[in-house]
Formats: C-alpha cells, structure tokens, sequence
C-alpha cells in the first residue's frame, strides 16, 4: 500500500512539472500592422526539440530543428538540399531579401499543394503555438487598400511573441497645375489651382507598384479618376512608365454623366518596351475643363483619383486577379465672382446700366479678353451685375451705357488676387481680395466663403450747360457786340483807303 502511495504521488509530482513546464514549448503570436479582419494561417515548417544540460550557473538550454515531415518535400524542392542539417543550414545563412523570396516561394508550393494549415485565425493572434519555425500567412485582407503578406517566425524568443506585418501597398497622387493668364505664369504640380470657367487645366497621377511585383503572375493596374464639374479633353490622356510612353498600351474610358475617367492595363508585367520592378513609376497626365457648373468659392471643386492593384502575388492562373483599391487622393480647383452694384451719387440704386469685363490676357501679345456684357438687375433691392467663374488676374471693367441722365464712369482697372494651400491633403481657399490701380477708383471687398469681390459703381448725373436767357445769352450778346464793333471799324477803314485813291 505504501509502495503504491509512493508511485501515484511521484505520477502527480510528475504530471505537474509537465503542467508547468507546457508555457516553455509553446508560444502566444500576435501579428502587429495588419489590418482588422484579416485572416492568416501558420505553417510549422521546422519542428523543434529542447533540452538542458548542466545544474545551477552552468546550466545550459539547447535547441535542435527539424523538418517538419508535412514539408519535406517543399523544403527539399525550394532549398535544393536533400537532408535535414542541409535544409536547416540553408535556411540559416539567408539574409533578409533571401528570407522574403524563400517565404515566398516556399508559399506558393504550399498552395499548389492545397496544403492544409497547422494554425488559423481571424483575429490576429495564435494562441500555443507549438515552438518551431513558422511560415504565417494572410489569406484574407481586412481593408480594401489591403495586401497580402508573408511573415518567416521563430517562436523560440519567449512565450508571448509580437510580429509586424509589412505592408506592400502601392501609391497615388493627384496634382494640377496652376497658370495666371495676365502674367503668363505656370506653377509646377501642386494641390490646388483656381481658373475661369471654359479654362483647360493640366493634371498629373503618378502611381507607384509593389515591391513584389516580381512575384506577380499577373499585375492588374488602373487609376480611378473622379471629376467635379471638370469635362475631360478628349484624347488629352498620356501614360509614361519609366519616361517611356506607353499610351497605346493602356485603356483609357470617359463616363461624361458619373465624370469618372479610367486609365487601366490588365497585366502590366506585359508591357512592351518597358521593365517593370519595384521602383516602377506609372504617369498619366490629361487636360479638363472647368464646366459652368463650378462651385464658387471655399467649397471649390474638388477631383479625386484612387488605384486600383493586384494584391496577391501568390494567386495562380490568368483569371480575373483579386484587387485592392488605394485610399483616394484629392485636390481642389477653385474659381471667383465679381459683383458690381448699381448706385447714384446718393448711394442709392440706380437702374438702366450695362457693363462689359475684360480679363487680361497675356501671349505672344497683351490682349483684353472680353467675359460678356451684363446689365445690372433688380435683386435684393440692389442692381447688380455680376461675372461668375473668373480666377486670378488683371481686369478691366466698362460701362457700355449708363441711365438716362447720368455720365458714364470711367474704365476701372483691378486686380484679383487669391491664395490657397498649394500642398495639402484637403487643400482650402485663405484670401480673395480686389487691388484697384492707381488711377482707378473702384473699390473691392473680398468674401472667401462665396468667392466674391464686391464693389460699388456709382453714378453721377450729367454736368448743367449754359442755356437760353441765362448767363450764356449775355456773353453771347457781349462776343456779338464786339464783332460788330470790329466790322464797323474795318469798314470805315476801306472807305478812307479808297478816298485817298
């Protein structure tokens, strides 16, 4: 009895320095820098074994790998190696590009393989894992702007294990440019610009790919253009990879009601002419206009462009690829108003008068571009005239014909000037302000919110001439008087001459 005694309770010793010593071979993986709602799946390709030697101080841990026999025959077909020691020392003298395409091709036997995962999960996190060398997965991305990555893991560094992800996503940006038709001047690519309406204006996407591309089998590639009151320039569309065009390469489609245009290529790895890796830069540039439907003002009209990416380099076949989209880049084209107000020299409004604006333009010579007649009308108990869909620059106001007995006012010159952020992500209108010249007296408020530069015209009634019975008449008679006068005298003069004869 007593010997019994003693082998169940040396059996529960036992048990719980095996309870005990579990944390030690297995390990909790959290993966870091991914996207929620992923999904991944661990492959344990090498197995291994620990033990210790010595007591005390001088006790030592030892580690010994295996191959996973799941895996064999994928380790012996990527490494080229046929034994275990040979396979494992293979593994162990990569370096990290050497890591990544040996992560990489060892994946895409797997999946030719259908082989089944040691571990999944959808939130994350592996929970014991068995200590080995791991192969971790993502098999499903938690965003749209997602990619699918591999991780190479060794669980021997603790027990609670955080990993990163590295996403591979590629970029886009949207830029325009902005020109001053007085001066003649063009910025470069920036984030904002301001025009008139009926003005074309030049935009740029530039695209980046992933640094995997070499891995695709196919790399599906578009840029998503969505315009707001822009008109796209037909065949305006040039497409550069590298600097080198390869416009007729690409498929380029113009929705005019959605205002969506798409420049895409199905597999860019096929291109002609041009060698795709990871540094590739993709170009489209294309020409708009600004339609008469601008926003006026802050609200601005803003344009978007997304991209459209093959995710998966691990897919197989030359079906449809699956895709993931970029987040969308903006920029804003913002235009103006000139309000003119109708008054007489009271300040009152004052009705019956037209007015023609002219921009100037800038070319090989100056010319003043005419932005229509207008006559001031009732509203609000003003009479305006008013010029939407203008931008930046010099002006000319002329008023065509003034109310019946008032003068018309002289030419007024003037000088829009706006300033908006030119590298912002949500690029807003700071100033609009009118400067008149100096021998001009028009004067200009500034309203950023609607975009508006007001001013006031006045009117003064027509100068009194002399008239009949007045003044006038007596100088009159004075100025006839006199040259009777003078008559008289010349006469009186000849006939003494003609008596001396």
């Amino acid at each position: 009895m007593k010997r019994v005694k003693r082998v169940l309770a040396l059996l529960a010793a036992l048990a719980l320095v095996l309870a005990m010593a579990v944390p030690a071979f297995a390990a909790s993986i959290t993966i870091t820098g991914g996207e929620n709602g992923s999904e991944y799946a661990a492959y344990k390709l090498l197995d291994v074994t620990i033990s210790t030697s010595g007591e005390g101080e001088s006790a030592k841990t030892n580690y010994a790998y295996t191959v996973n026999s799941k895996y064999t025959s994928i380790l012996q077909s990527v490494t080229g190696k046929t034994t275990d020691k040979d396979i494992i020392a293979y593994i162990a003298d990569l370096n990290d590009e050497g890591t990544r395409q040996f992560a990489d091709a060892v994946y895409a036997q797997i999946k030719k393989g259908e082989i089944t995962a040691d571990k999944t999960t959808s939130n994350n996190k592996f929970d014991n894992a068995a200590k080995g060398y791991y192969l971790i997965a993502e098999t499903k991305v938690g965003t749209a702007d997602g990619s699918y990555s591999l991780i190479m893991l060794s669980t021997l560094d603790g027990e609670n294990i955080n990993v990163a992800t590295k996403e591979d996503v590629p970029t886009v940006e949207k830029k325009v440019k902005d020109t001053n038709d007085s001066t003649g001047e063009t910025s470069e690519w920036q984030d904002s610009a301001d025009a008139d309406i009926g003005d074309e204006l030049e935009y740029k996407l530039t695209g980046t790919v992933s640094a995997k591309i070499a891995n695709y089998k196919q790399y599906y590639y578009e840029f998503v253009d969505t315009m707001t009151n822009l008109i796209y320039v037909e065949n305006s569309v040039n497409v550069k990879v590298d600097g080198v065009d390869v416009t007729s390469q690409f498929t380029t489609a113009w929705d005019p009601t959605k205002k969506v245009l798409t420049v895409k290529i199905a597999d860019l790895k096929k291109l002609t002419g041009v060698t795709t890796d990871a540094d590739t830069k993709v170009v489209v540039t294309y020409r708009a206009t600004l339609d008469e439907n601008a926003n006026i003002g802050s609200a601005g009209n803003p344009n978007t462009v997304k991209l459209k990416y093959s995710n998966n380099p691990y897919q197989e076949g030359n079906g449809t690829p699956t895709t993931s989209e970029t987040p969308e880049d903006k920029n804003i084209v913002f235009t103006y108003e000139v309000v003119a107000n109708k008054v007489d020299q009271n300040k009152k409004p004052l009705a019956d008068a037209k007015f023609e604006l002219f921009k100037k333009i800038k070319g090989t010579e100056v010319t003043w571009k005419s932005l229509g007649e207008v006559e001031a009308t009732s509203a609000d108990g003003k009479y305006t005239a008013a010029w939407k869909g203008i931008d930046d620059g010099e002006y000319k106001l002329v008023e065509t014909h003034a109310p019946d007995g008032y003068n018309k006012m002289e030419d007024q010159y003037f000088t829009v000037i706006a300033t908006h952020e030119t590298e912002s992500s949500n690029p807003t209108l700071t100033t609009v302000t009118g400067t008149a010249a100096e021998d001009s007296t028009i004067q200009l408020t500034g309203a950023v919110g609607n975009g508006s530069l007001t001013t006031e015209i006045v009117n003064q009634s027509g100068t009194v001439l002399p008239s009949t019975g007045g003044m006038g008449t007596t100088v009159f008679y004075v100025v006839g008087g006199g040259l009777m006068a003078v008559a008289v005298v010349l006469l009186v003069t000849k006939k003494r001459m003609e008596n001396k004869r």
